[in-house]
C-alpha cells in the first residue's frame, strides 16, 4: 500500500500556506517574484483576496534565503491602523525590520528612536535604511510589506511612505549599497488607492506580479492527494478548475471536500461527481456554507463601497449580460477586479469561474439594485447561461410554490399546448431555444432536465408520489395528440414534435423507470410470474446508479436518484435488520441434527418453483409472531445466504476475515506480479475444487497473468488493486454480447448463486472503492433482461437478492455483531 501518510495532502482552505506545504500551486508568479527579487526589483503583488499572495510571499523568502539573500517582512495589520499616530506608525515598521533582520540584541530601537525627535518619522525609517539596515548587514536584502491595503484605514496619509521606497531606488546612482535592497508590496488595493500624488508613485518604476488561478499542468500536487479517491485524479482535478477557474482557495477547498465525501468517483463519471459536489456543499445555501469566508468577503467588498456601488453593480451586470467587455484601468473595473468577482483575460474582464456565475447571478443583482435604488425599475435582463437557464430558474422557483397539480398545468401549457403561457419572456425564451436548435439531442437533455427538476421537489413530500406518474402521463398525451393533430403553428408544431421526439428517446425511457421506484413496499407478495424483471428495480438502490442515470445526467436527475437510493437503501435495510434476529431465533429452535447445507442452487433452480426445496427446516410456530421476509428468498436461503456473507465461510474465518488478512499479509511490500500470484490464491480457495479444476482456475490464472503487465514490478499500491479488482468484475460478471458471457452462467451453473456472489464480494472487500464496478456489472445483466419475465430469469433475480444481501450486510450499516453470535 502507499506508505505516504495521508496528512501529507491534507489541503488546507484559507490562511497561508506553510513554506513545505505539499499542495502549494508554483505558479509563472512564483517564477516572477523570484526573479525580480533577486535582480533588485520593486515588485508589488496587488490581486484579489484569497489568491494565494502571502503564500507566495512565503514560499519566494524561503527561496531568496537559500541563495544567501537576508529578508524580513512587515504585516501591517499587526501594526494596526485606528487610533494610531505616525510617529507610532513608522516606529512599528522599524521595530518589526529589526526583529526581522535580528538586529533588536544589537540595536536598543527606543533610544534610537528617541535620540532621533528633530526628525519627520518617515525621516527616521530612512535613516534606518540607509545607516543601520545596509550598514549591519552586508548581504543582500529583500523587504515585503504585506497587507499594503490597510494603510488606507489610516487616518493620516502615507505617500511620503511610498516616496521613501521610490528614493531608495533612485539612490542606486550615488550610493551603490543600495543596489543590494529590494522592496515588495502585497494587497489588494490598486496603485492609485495608495497613494494620492502620482508624481511620488514607486509603482512607475515597478514589477507588477500577475497572480493568475491555477492552471492544470501546475496543479499535479493537488492531483496527488487526489489519487486516494479516485483512478483518474487529473480528471477530478480538471473539473475541480473548470469550475473555480483556478480560484487558490476554491480549488484547495473543493479538493479537501472531495477526500470527505463518503461516495465514490466513478471513472467517466468525474465531471458529474464534482458538479454535484460543487452544488450541494457550495452553491446550495451558499451563506451557511461559506466557511472560512469567501463568497461573503466579495459580496461585501462589491456592496460596501458606498457611492461606487450602484456602478459596480451595473459594471457587472453588463458583463453578465455580454460575457465580457474590454478591460481598463479606470477605478470601477481595477476594483471589481479587486473584489475577486472578475479576471482580465486577454483584454477583457469576464466573470472569474463558474461558481460566481451561480451564486452572484441576474437575480442577485436585480435583487440588490432594487435595495439600493427603491422604486427605481430595474428590469430583469436576459440570462447570460443562456435561455435554458432561464427556464431551469422558472421551474425551480415555481415548484417551491406550487403543487403538483398546478405545476403539471404550468409545465402542460408550456411544453405541451405550447402557446399562451403567462411569463411571456419564459414562452419567448422557449421559443428561442426550438429556433435555434441544431441537435435534437440537446433538447432532450433540456427538457429532461425540467423533468427533473420538478421531480426532485415532489420526491422530498411523500404526499407528491403520484405526480411523477402523472407528468409521464402527460408526455405521452402530448406525443399521441401530435400524432393525432399538429398545430399550425411553425414554432409551436415544432415544439410538439420535439416533445413527440422525447418520448421516444432513451432519457425518457430511463425516466419511465422511475415509476416502480418512486413507491416503495417490501412488503408486497412474491411478483406475478409474467411480471417483468424492469418492475423488480425498486428492490435494488445499488442499481440505481447506473440503471437510471444516463451517461450525462442533469445535476437535478443525479440529486434526485442518490436521495431515493439512500432512502429505499435505508428502509431495505430496517427492515431486513428487524427480520433476521426473528429469522435466527426460529433456526435455533431446530435441532442441529435436523440442519444440512441445502444442495446448490443451478441455473435451472427458479425460485418459483414449488418443487424447489432447501434441505432444512426453519421453525414457523403459530404462537410466534412472524415479520414478513422483505427478501425474494425463502426463509431457508435467506438464513443460508447470511450465514455465507457474514458467518465463517473458511476455518474460522469470514470474507472481511480474510480480506483483511490478505491485505495485511500480502500488500506491503510485495510487486504487483507478487501480488497477482496471492490475488490467484486468494480466490481459488472458495472455489469449488471440481469446477476449478475443471477450466476456470486456469482461465482466472491466465487473466491475471496478463492484467497490467507494464506494472508487474513495481510496488502494490491502492490504485493498482483498485484496478485490478475493478477487471475481474469485468472478467467474471458477463453478459450478452459479450461472447465470454456463457463462463458467468457456467460459474452460477456450478458454484450456485450463493457461492459465486460470495466470490465477488471477496474481491469488492479488497478495496471498498471497487463496489461500484461490480454494482455496474449487475446494472448491465438487469438491463439486458429488463423486459424478460420474473419467472424466466429466477437465476438473475436470486443473485440479485444475495448479492443486496451482501452487500448490506459489509458495507451497510446493518450490526453484524449480533448476527454472527446466532448463526449456527
Amino acid at each position: 500500500m502507499n506508505s505516504e501518510p495521508s496528512s501529507a495532502y491534507d489541503y488546507q482552505v484559507g490562511g497561508c500556506l506553510p513554506q513545505d506545504c505539499q499542495t502549494y500551486v508554483k505558479r509563472q508568479a512564483d517564477l516572477d517574484f523570484y526573479q525580480g527579487m533577486m535582480a533588485g526589483e520593486f515588485c508589488y503583488v496587488l490581486n484579489s483576496r484569497q489568491m494565494g499572495k502571502s503564500s507566495l510571499r512565503v514560499q519566494t523568502m524561503q527561496r531568496l534565503r537559500l541563495e544567501g539573500v537576508a529578508c524580513a517582512v512587515v504585516d501591517l495589520t499587526s501594526i494596526g491602523c485606528r487610533d494610531i499616530t505616525p510617529q507610532q506608525w513608522y516606529a512599528s515598521i522599524i521595530g518589526t525590520l529589526a526583529d526581522g533582520f535580528n538586529l533588536s540584541d544589537k540595536i536598543d530601537i527606543v533610544s534610537w528612536w528617541r535620540e532621533r525627535e528633530i526628525f519627520s518619522p518617515v525621516q527616521r525609517l530612512d535613516e534606518f535604511i540607509g545607516k543601520v539596515l545596509l550598514k549591519e548587514i552586508t548581504q543582500n536584502l529583500a523587504i515585503f510589506v504585506d497587507e499594503i491595503d490597510s494603510v488606507k484605514r489610516l487616518n493620516f496619509p502615507v505617500d511620503d511612505f511610498f516616496a521613501l521606497i521610490k528614493s531608495c531606488y533612485n539612490k542606486r546612482g550615488d550610493r551603490p549599497e543600495y543596489r543590494r535592497l529590494a522592496f515588495a508590496l502585497l494587497g489588494v488595493a490598486t496603485p492609485s488607492e495608495l497613494i494620492q500624488d502620482a508624481n511620488r508613485t514607486p509603482f512607475d518604476i515597478g514589477r507588477a506580479i500577475d497572480l493568475t488561478g491555477f492552471q492544470l499542468h501546475e496543479s499535479l500536487p493537488l492531483a496527488k492527494g487526489l489519487a486516494r479517491k479516485t483512478s483518474n485524479p487529473l480528471a477530478v482535478l480538471k473539473e475541480i478548475l473548470d469550475w473555480t477557474g483556478g480560484k487558490p482557495f476554491l480549488v484547495q477547498k473543493l479538493c479537501k471536500l472531495a477526500m470527505g465525501e463518503n461516495s465514490p468517483i466513478r471513472e467517466g463519471r468525474e465531471a458529474q461527481w464534482v458538479e454535484e459536489l460543487v452544488r450541494s456543499r457550495i452553491v446550495e445555501n451558499w451563506e451557511s456554507q461559506d466557511e472560512p469566508p469567501h463568497l461573503r468577503t466579495i459580496r461585501e467588498r462589491l456592496l460596501h463601497r458606498n457611492a461606487s456601488t450602484v456602478k459596480l453593480l451595473k459594471l457587472y451586470q453588463q458583463i453578465l449580460e455580454r460575457r465580457e467587455i474590454p478591460a481598463d484601468d479606470t477605478p470601477e473595473k481595477m476594483e471589481l477586479r479587486l473584489s475577486g468577482l472578475v479576471v482580465k483575460h486577454q483584454g477583457k474582464l469576464k466573470v472569474y469561474n463558474r461558481i460566481y456565475q451561480l451564486i452572484f447571478n441576474q437575480s442577485w443583482v436585480h435583487q440588490e439594485l432594487e435595495k439600493l435604488q427603491p422604486g427605481k425599475e430595474t428590469p430583469m435582463r436576459e440570462p447570460t447561461n443562456s435561455d435554458e437557464q432561464l427556464l431551469y430558474d422558472h421551474l425551480l422557483e415555481l415548484s417551491k410554490r406550487k403543487s403538483p397539480r398546478e405545476l403539471l398545468e404550468r409545465f402542460n401549457k408550456l411544453f405541451i399546448d405550447g402557446m399562451g403561457y403567462p411569463e411571456s419572456e419564459v414562452e419567448a425564451a422557449l421559443y428561442r431555444i426550438i429556433a435555434f436548435l441544431n441537435q435534437e439531442s440537446k433538447f432532450n437533455y433540456f427538457l429532461n432536465r425540467c423533468c427533473y427538476i420538478l421531480i426532485n421537489r415532489w420526491q422530498a413530500n411523500p404526499k407528491y408520489k403520484d405526480a411523477v406518474a402523472d407528468l409521464v402521463a402527460l408526455l405521452d398525451h402530448g406525443a399521441f395528440r401530435y400524432k393525432q393533430k399538429a398545430s399550425p403553428s411553425r414554432v409551436v408544431r415544432r415544439l410538439q414534435e420535439l416533445v413527440y421526439l422525447f418520448t421516444q428517446s432513451d432519457e425518457y425511457q430511463i425516466l419511465k423507470r422511475l415509476l416502480p421506484v418512486v413507491e416503495i413496499n417490501y412488503n408486497l407478495h412474491t411478483p406475478e410470474a409474467n411480471q417483468p424483471l424492469s418492475q423488480l428495480i425498486y428492490r435494488y438502490p445499488y442499481l440505481y446508479s447506473h440503471y437510471l442515470l444516463p451517461p450525462d445526467s442533469s445535476y437535478e436527475h443525479r440529486q434526485m436518484i442518490r436521495q431515493i437510493q439512500e432512502k429505499n437503501r435505508q428502509q431495505f435495510e430496517n427492515k431486513l435488520s428487524e427480520y433476521i434476529p426473528d429469522l435466527l431465533k426460529r433456526v435455533q429452535q431446530v435441532p442441529k441434527t435436523n440442519l444440512h447445507k441445502p444442495r446448490s442452487n443451478t441455473f435451472g433452480d427458479l425460485i418459483l418453483n414449488p418443487s424447489y426445496r432447501p434441505e432444512i427446516v426453519i421453525s414457523k410456530s403459530a404462537d410466534m409472531k412472524r415479520l414478513p421476509n422483505p427478501t425474494l428468498l425463502t426463509d431457508e436461503e435467506l438464513y443460508f445466504a447470511i450465514k455465507e456473507f457474514v458467518g465463517k465461510v473458511e476455518k474460522t474465518y469470514s470474507y472481511q476475515d480474510l480480506a483483511n488478512i490478505f491485505l495485511s499479509r500480502h500488500t506491503i511490500t510485495r510487486t504487483y506480479r507478487d501480488f497477482k500470484a496471492d490475488l490467484y490464491q486468494y480466490l481459488i480457495a472458495s472455489v469449488d475444487g471440481k469446477y476449478g479444476k475443471h477450466q476456470f482456475n486456469q482461465r482466472l490464472y491466465n487473466f491475471l497473468k496478463n492484467t497490467l503487465t507494464e506494472n508487474d514490478n513495481k510496488k502494490i499500491d491502492e490504485l493498482l488493486i483498485m484496478q485490478t479488482c475493478s477487471k475481474l468484475f469485468n472478467f467474471l460478471v458477463t453478459s450478452p454480447p459479450d461472447p465470454d458471457y456463457l463462463y458467468f452462467f457456467d460459474m452460477l451453473n456450478n458454484l450456485g448463486s450463493i457461492k459465486t456472489v460470495g466470490l465477488l464480494l471477496k474481491i469488492a472487500l479488497l478495496s471498498g472503492k471497487v463496489k461500484l464496478h461490480l454494482e455496474k456489472r449487475f446494472s448491465i445483466l438487469f438491463s439486458y433482461y429488463e423486459t424478460q419475465a420474473f419467472k424466466e430469469i429466477g437465476w438473475l433475480v436470486h443473485s440479485l437478492e444475495n448479492l443486496n444481501i451482501a452487500l448490506l450486510t459489509n458495507f451497510g450499516t446493518v450490526d453484524i455483531s449480533s448476527i454472527k453470535k446466532n448463526i449456527l
